[in-house]
């Protein structure tokens, strides 16, 4: 089962879904098999997301390749799925020119086989940030959002007061997130010097290709 063709399976088939998860079980279980899925997935996914968000706003690929600094032709490449060889920088310039978030998670395989069958149109779909919050206020949906977030983030039944004042915060959770997270200046030093070693630069961080 070709990973480029699963991308388009559509919600209308969802009564084969059963069927669609038990046939890419099973091709999963050749170890070669599901580590050539996960390369074809990627490259198809980013290529077509990217072409997709590009004609949503409306964009030729010379005013996106302007936007990210790049040639036209080498935005064709970024939206063949053949091509694959993008670096991190390179996706980090294009959620700037889409204004959109950017994630890049490891997941197990059963996360693909649920929600890869049930995949449709909606999955190329991306709004920008004035897409989603477009007014400078907080308006009621903003606060219903972030309420949510705290809900799902708050666990059910604090064991003790100590726990509560640390589940629960007088900003609230939603508020916290947005909050550095700080160490002192030591600790970070040293686990910083046993991850990299000491004199390791991180220059190049960025051209790790994915």
């Amino acid at each position: 089962m070709n990973a480029a063709n699963l991308l388009f399976v559509n919600r209308a088939e969802s009564a084969s879904t059963i069927s669609v998860r038990q046939q890419l079980l099973q091709s999963f279980r050749d170890p070669e098999y599901r580590h050539t899925f996960v390369d074809e997935r990627l490259r198809a996914s980013v290529a077509l997301q990217i072409r997709a968000l590009r004609q949503a706003r409306a964009m030729t690929q010379k005013e996106l390749g302007d936007a990210i600094g790049m040639a036209q032709t080498w935005v064709s490449k970024l939206e063949n799925p053949d091509y694959g060889k993008m670096t991190v920088a390179t996706l980090l310039r294009l959620a700037e020119a889409f204004d959109t978030d950017l994630e890049i998670k490891f997941r197990p395989f059963s996360r693909t086989l649920d929600s890869l069958p049930m995949q449709g149109s909606e999955y190329f779909t991306v709004p920008n940030f004035d897409e989603e919050f477009g007014s400078d206020e907080l308006a009621p949906e903003d606060l219903q959002r972030a309420k949510a977030m705290e809900d799902r983030l708050r666990p059910a039944e604090p064991r003790s007061a100590l726990s509560r004042s640390a589940y629960y915060p007088s900003q609230g959770a939603a508020a916290d997130l947005v909050q550095p997270i700080k160490k002192p200046v030591g600790m970070a030093a040293s686990a910083a010097q046993e991850q990299y070693g000491s004199s390791q630069s991180s220059t190049g961080q960025n051209h790790m290709a994915i």
